[in-house]
Formats: structure tokens, sequence, C-alpha cells
């Protein structure tokens, strides 16, 4: 698909085809309604919240083509040694967590402007219990939807806790056969460093990369499409119902370039993630 040029810009990421796990044609329903009814201001969070999964999704595809590298280095008889990679996979793994948990921070600063709740500055926070209240007060559904997300909100932040302001993302490289891959992350124990590797190296007490970033990228995306889904309803009783063109999808794209100079599009050499061209 040729990239699409707005007043200069080119807009060369299809949304569709980094997220499908949000649906293109609910995102083009929600800003037609919001455009229509003149409240464009508010969903500046909401948008905010979404770009940031975007940049979670490609962190998630950073990390796990560092797995198939190792993966396919490895063989039997063979160690492996990767220090570049591993620091490349902590960093986008712990860099995973932080736009998941800015990308909640950007979700609870519009529910608190959507809904008009009186919270502040760090308490407009879905972990906070006070908070979670307040909206559950607001809108009884609403609300009941996102209660249902506390465990997920502390064990992001209790993970978040350890790797940034107590200690960090610690990196073992598993040599030989492993059902967790060869760069496990411990499901609980975080605080005990390298000894929560003790083995054996299990899927009872360890995530493979893939599972903990799936893990964490689908509660994620779930919470923010029952969001979506709500401000839909809400916007549509507003100004009514819209007749929406679903080929608008096709066109609904991020990540623009800015050309400094004219030029005739011949070709678009377009790279997601770590794979190539």
């Amino acid at each position: 698909m040729f990239p699409k040029q707005i007043q200069g810009i080119i807009f060369t990421e299809v949304i569709p085809q980094l997220t499908p796990e949000i649906s293109a044609s609910d995102l083009i329903k929600l800003g037609s309604l919001v455009r229509k009814a003149n409240r464009v201001t508010i969903y500046l969070p909401l948008t905010d919240a979404f770009r940031k999964i975007q940049w979670t999704k490609l962190l998630a595809l950073e990390a796990n083509s560092i797995i198939d590298e190792i993966s396919k280095a490895q063989s039997p008889g063979v160690i492996v040694g990767y220090p570049y990679g591993q620091m490349k996979h902590s960093i986008a793994v712990t860099d995973s967590i932080l736009h998941t948990k800015s990308a909640l921070d950007s979700m609870a600063v519009f529910l608190t402007n959507l809904l008009g709740l009186s919270a502040k500055g760090g308490d407009r926070d879905l972990k906070e219990g006070s908070f979670r209240t307040a909206i559950l007060n607001h809108d009884d559904s609403l609300g009941t939807e996102i209660q249902k997300f506390q465990p997920w909100f502390d064990e992001l932040q209790e993970i978040r806790n350890e790797w940034i302001h107590r200690s960090t993302i610690r990196s073992m490289l598993i040599i030989g056969p492993s059902e967790c891959g060869p760069l496990p992350i411990p499901r609980k124990d975080l605080e005990k460093g390298l000894d929560a590797f003790g083995p054996p190296i299990g899927k009872d007490r360890f995530y493979s990369t893939q599972e903990f970033l799936d893990h964490h990228y689908s509660n994620l995306v779930n919470l923010f499409n029952k969001i979506m889904v709500y401000c839909i309803q809400k916007e549509a009783a507003i100004v009514g119902q819209l007749a929406i063109d679903p080929d608008v999808e096709k066109h609904l794209a991020m990540f623009p370039l800015l050309p400094t100079q004219n030029m005739k599009i011949e070709t678009l050499r377009s790279k997601r993630g770590p794979y190539g061209w």
C-alpha cells in the first residue's frame, strides 16, 4: 500500500496491520462521533493511550525477535553468548511495562475528564481503589468492568516498582532445552534477582518472553476496547448514529513522515519491528 499524504505529511504505518486486536472500524466510528460532537479535546488523552499501546506492541516485536535470534543460534553442545541481545531484550521488556502503565495513566486522565471526576494529579490512577470507586459511583457498568482488572493493576505496579524503583529486570540466558525459551521471566519473586532462576525452569514458575508480553498486552487491549465501546455508546447518545464508510480503515495510519522536498513516490519500503524490509 502506498502512503497517504496530507498537507505534506506522509503516513506509512497502517493501524489495522499493527494492532489488529483493536477494531479499526470502532476507532473510525468513535472518531466520527467525537468530531461531530465537537469533543476532540476531551479525547486527546485516549489518543495518547492508543499511541502508547502501539509502542508496547512494537516493543514486543523487538523482544521476541531477540528470542528468535538466540533460538536459531543454539544447538546441542553449543554455548551461546549474546550480551548485546540480552541488553536489548531487557530494555524492550522493561519499556513494554513502562508504556503499558503509561497507557493506563492516559486512560485514567481521560476518564477523569470524560466523567467529570474530582481526582487530581496522582490520584488519577486505575490502581487506586478510590479512583475506581469514583468511576463505579458515576457509572456502575463501566466501573464494574474496570474493577475486574484490579488484580492485574496490582501485578503490573509491583513489576514496575521492582524493575524501576528498586532494582532492574534480571536476564538469565538458558542454555539447552527450555519450555520457557532462552530468556524466561519469573512469575513471582522478582525481588530475589538472579536467585529467582533456580532450576527447574518450568512454566509453573516462569513465563516465556512471549507469554509475559502477551499477558500484559492482552489485558491492556481488553481494557482499552471496553472503554472505547463505552465511549461509542456515550457519544452516539449525544449526536445519534452515523453512517461509517468501512473503506476508511484502509487509510487509518500512524507514524508520519515529513519530506523536506517534493518527490514522486515510486516505492514504499515498510519495516515493522526488527524483521526485514
